[in-house]
């Protein structure tokens, strides 16, 4: 007769589970059934105020910044009463640069100005002296000419007379070292 016959699986073990009465499918379900009606209550409810809000008298008009001031308030009466250390400031009107009231037009001022340096209808000279090209005759400039670029010398004998300036010594030309001088 055989004995190798054994009544016990060797994959699972009795002695480790977990237990299985502490979460059900039931509970959870219930949790998330009651999660999704409070999320749409939250919500009508929120809808509902801004509605309101929306609809009533004291909200509907808005109210402006508290930093802009629609009139300009009378100087102080007192030189220095409100400062110490200051004579002739008027706190009520701030120094510049002041709050932008009007961003967009600000904005369209700004970009008129530079496109009129940008797409002149002929080279002009500033005050400067420096020449203005319309940008699309500098880009055919650029396409026709290339870039400039700086000879490889160049570099060495910039470096160089910013040092003789610094020292105050006389500028002197770099010579390359040829391959037999000492």
């Amino acid at each position: 007769m055989a004995t190798n016959r054994d009544d016990f699986d060797l994959i699972k073990n009795p002695a480790v589970d977990y237990d299985r009465t502490d979460l059900s499918p039931r509970g959870i379900l219930v949790f998330l059934v009651g999660l999704l009606v409070a999320g749409i209550f939250i919500e009508l409810v929120i809808w509902g105020m801004f509605r309101f809000l929306s609809h009533s008298p004291f909200f509907a008009r808005g109210n402006p910044s508290p930093m802009v001031n629609a009139q300009r308030l009378p100087p102080p009466k007192a030189q220095g009463a409100d400062f110490e250390n200051t004579t002739n400031v008027n706190p009520s009107i701030f120094p510049e640069p002041r709050l932008q009231t009007d961003e967009v037009l600000d904005m369209r001022n700004l970009l008129e100005s530079e496109h009129k340096i940008l797409y002149a209808e002929q080279p002009f000279v500033d005050k400067s002296g420096t020449v203005h090209l319309p940008i699309d005759e500098a880009m055919k400039l650029i396409i026709e000419r290339g870039l400039p670029v700086k000879p490889a010398g160049a570099a060495a004998t910039a470096v160089a007379q910013k040092a003789a300036l610094g020292t105050r010594a006389p500028v002197t030309q770099a010579q390359p070292a040829t391959p037999g001088a000492k």
